[in-house]
């Protein structure tokens, strides 16, 4: 992993949710006491509900990248399936890349000795797996309240359907990397000639070779799982709890300030801005999705409990989540430091 490019990354995504919280309490009209106030009478029972769903956000994941390794002869421990999701979610969250955390599951994963190509395939599973997760709430989303996306305004709707044909782009490219990755090899063999004619890439047979070796161990693994309809099923579950985990700390914050109106319509609003938060590059979408929380709870609720809702649900359901993956890939590193010196 480059240490000093995340660490830079880090620096930004604090600034970037710095200057949205200052924001966000500046537009509402209330002062960060006010908010405090109104936290301190919240229902500590709906509160705690989104604190177990925060948790089970990073659960699921795990539990669907050990399911696949599992199934590739690579079993692991519950804890280090949690750490492999926490390391996922801390990166992406202070990158701009969606895929900006597969290469600290990439740094865990090849510690455990599991082999890269076995961590290619887990990760292109988990990857279409993810995919699915995001499509089928955007979908629910339209099933549920079709009303909610036609109030939202022109800017949020392109938000959203961008961000929904991307996922789409994504999840195809994905199911080519299992069902056609003989042209998606032969394409990689192309680019690297390419490259190496315009003279950005030196040893162009070295590397041909080294391709060449990953995507025969990559076939072999991709082969195992392929008949393995249940484990497809099981990580496609596991995505799709895991995005529900997420999208419901929502509700459960709205409840907890006391709220009690529209669940259904406020659930659909939560579908659209995850799938419309992701079609700008910013690090954890910071900033759009709080436009597209705020733009539709204002729809749903007053204006001054929409901001309340929003500054709850996302700090729980986000920065909570950072903190949490966070402390969780410390420990993780610090024991990973003890085992190597023993």
């Amino acid at each position: 992993m480059d240490m000093k490019k995340k660490a830079i990354w880090a620096v930004v995504s604090l600034l970037l949710a710095g200057f949205t919280i200052w924001f966000m309490i500046y537009r509402s009209g209330m002062s960060l006491s006010d908010f405090m106030e109104s936290l301190g009478h919240a229902d500590k029972g709906w509160l705690a509900l989104s604190g177990i769903c925060m948790f089970s956000f990073i659960f699921f994941e795990g539990v669907s990248l050990l399911q696949i390794c599992r199934t590739c002869g690579y079993p692991q421990k519950m804890r280090r399936g949690f750490l492999y999701s926490a390391g996922d979610t801390y990166f992406s969250a202070i990158t701009p890349s969606g895929t900006g955390g597969q290469p600290a599951i990439i740094f865990f994963m090849m510690k455990d000795g599991i082999p890269g190509a076995v961590i290619t395939a887990t990760l292109v599973i988990n990857f279409i797996a993810f995919n699915v997760g995001l499509l089928f709430f955007g979908v629910v989303g339209f099933l549920l309240a079709p009303s909610v996306f036609m109030g939202y305004s022109t800017m949020c709707k392109a938000f959203i359907i961008a961000g929904f044909l991307i996922f789409a782009t994504l999840f195809t490219l994905g199911v080519l990397m299992i069902r056609r990755r003989e042209f998606i090899f032969r394409i990689a063999m192309k680019m690297i000639s390419f490259l190496h004619k315009i003279h950005l890439v030196k040893h162009q047979e070295k590397i041909q070779k080294k391709l060449e070796k990953v995507m025969e161990e990559y076939k072999t693994c991709v082969n195992v799982v392929a008949g393995h309809k249940g484990m497809w099923f099981n990580a496609c579950l596991m995505n799709i709890l895991q995005r529900f985990a997420q999208i419901v700390v929502t509700v459960f914050s709205y409840r907890a300030l006391g709220g009690m109106g529209p669940v259904r319509e406020l659930f659909s609003t939560q579908c659209f801005a995850t799938i419309g938060s992701t079609c700008i590059p910013i690090p954890g979408a910071i900033g759009i999705s709080d436009y597209l929380m705020i733009e539709g709870y204002k729809n749903l609720m007053p204006r001054d409990f929409a901001f309340q809702v929003q500054m709850l649900s996302r700090g729980i359901s986000f920065y909570c989540c950072i903190i949490t993956s966070g402390i969780t890939l410390m420990i993780g590193l610090m024991m990973l430091g003890r085992r190597e010196k023993k």
